[in-house]
Parts: C-alpha cells; structure tokens; sequence
C-alpha cells in the first residue's frame, strides 16, 4: 500500500440516492467520494457485522461531514517476459488504482435526544429519520449525563469504518484526527445563521441564548472499540448508559476540542 491520500465532502444534496440499493447501483448526481464512503461502510457494516443495507444510508448523512482515505493499489498486468539469452523482450507492466479503505463522518447539531439506557434500536440511535428530509430538526433540551448538561450543542462523530486488510495501520486514527482537526479549525461551519432560521426556531429568545457549538464532540462508540475512542481524547460517559444498536452494544462517549480562534 501507497501513501494514503484522504478526500473530504461536506452537507451534499443525496437526493434520488436509493437506501435498497448498494453505492455501485446508485444514480449519476450522487458524489464519487461519497460512494466512496458507502462502499466502506457497506463492506464493514453491512457485509461483515450485519446490519441491514436499508439501515446504513440515513438521513444524516446528506448534512454531515464525510471524510474517506485511499490506498494506491498497484496491480501487475503482465509479467516480464525474457528471449533466450536473458534478454527482456517486454518489461513487466502494471497498473495504479485507489482504493477507499476508510471513512468518517462528523453529523452537525441539533441531534435527537440521547438514546435511552437499556433500550434497543434497529439503526442508528441518533439517527434523524428513517427517511431523508429537508425539513430543519428541532433544538430540544435533552436530558442531562455526565458530560452534557443537555442543551449545550455537540456534533457526533461516527460511522468510523476501516477495510479489514487495511486495520492496524493507523487508519482509523488518521480518519479522527482528520475529522476533529477540521472541526477546530472551522469551529463556527456548523453554527445556525438567524437571519434563516429566526430565534423562534432555534429555541431562542435572547441573543446569548443563540446556539453555537463551544468543542464539545460525542461518540456513540461499539463497546468493542471503546478503548480505541478513549486513546484519542474521548471519556465513557456514564450517565448516558448503555444501549443496543443493530444488535451491537453501545456507550456514549464525549471530549472537548480546543477551537481554533477565529479572525473577524
């Protein structure tokens, strides 16, 4: 494998993009690095742990984020061919092709509110819908845990997928470093503009009460690579519990970013 290349994508109109159908058998608008990002997450989530393909694409992902990392892939086409007397005839030939081995994706507040201790989702617990929508999510004031007091807004880190010849090389934590890295260079990327939205709808009355995300970053982490969170940064939250999704037990986990200053 090659030096591995990362290509980004961020809120993309997904419209006419078919959740029964796999990223190679989607339509001509849909972004190649989005596909892209499909296809890891179809091999690794779909593929090797089961969960459904309606479940995998969902109506987050057309206003997240996604980042996807690439492997160059040589392949030989033809083998050096020799006369008789050692002499090469025809040099052996190849080809170079990249290969998507790994996504991310970083999902903008507001969320829905956090999944409830003990319970049971068939996809993502945070998930917007079931079914892709222009229609702006509410804010809410959530119920408080450990580490959110359940209203300060938080983006989520998730749908962290890596090719499996491709693990233990660092790509995952190339793929958060990535994320979160962009994230605090472009603290204010994701923060509500009033005059589209108006106050109303963002929950607010007084200008101070205007949402604006401060670093706080969530993940709904697979307790089997809980650890892995851990070593970059992120802190089991307690308070949030435990829960279920697509048969696999999950926690939450949080961290604060230190944000870049922006000039004004």
């Amino acid at each position: 494998m090659g030096t591995p290349f990362i290509a980004f994508i961020g809120p993309t109109n997904l419209d006419g993009y078919d959740r029964k159908l796999p990223p190679s058998k989607q339509p001509g608008n849909i972004p190649k690095t989005f596909l892209d990002a499909m296809e890891v997450r179809e091999e690794v989530f779909v593929q090797e742990q089961g969960v459904p393909l309606d479940n995998e694409f969902d109506a987050d992902d057309a206003r997240a984020c996604h980042w996807v990392v690439y492997a160059s892939i040589n392949t030989k086409t033809a083998s050096e061919r020799q006369d008789a007397d050692g002499n090469i005839i025809c040099a052996k030939q190849s080809i170079t092709t990249s290969k998507p081995i790994g996504t991310i994706r970083l999902v903008p507040f507001p969320h829905p509110p956090h999944p409830e201790p003990g319970s049971s989702y068939t996809a993502d617990a945070l998930e917007t819908s079931s079914n892709p929508s222009t229609a702006p999510l509410p804010y809410i004031v959530d119920r408080p845990t450990t580490y959110h007091d359940g209203s300060e807004p938080y983006i989520k880190l998730g749908r962290i997928a890596v090719v499996k010849e491709f693990r233990g090389s660092g790509i995952s934590k190339l793929l958060a470093s990535a994320a979160m890295s962009w994230a605090q260079q472009n603290p204010t990327y994701f923060n509500p503009s009033i005059k589209n939205m108006g106050m109303e709808k963002m929950g607010a009355l007084l200008l101070d009460e205007i949402p604006v995300w401060k670093g706080l970053i969530c993940v709904h982490a697979q307790e089997q690579v809980a650890k892995a969170w851990a070593k970059w940064g992120f802190k089991v939250d307690e308070g949030m519990g435990t829960w279920i999704e697509e048969g696999i037990n999950h926690v939450g986990m949080f961290q604060r970013l230190n944000l870049v200053k922006q000039e004004s």
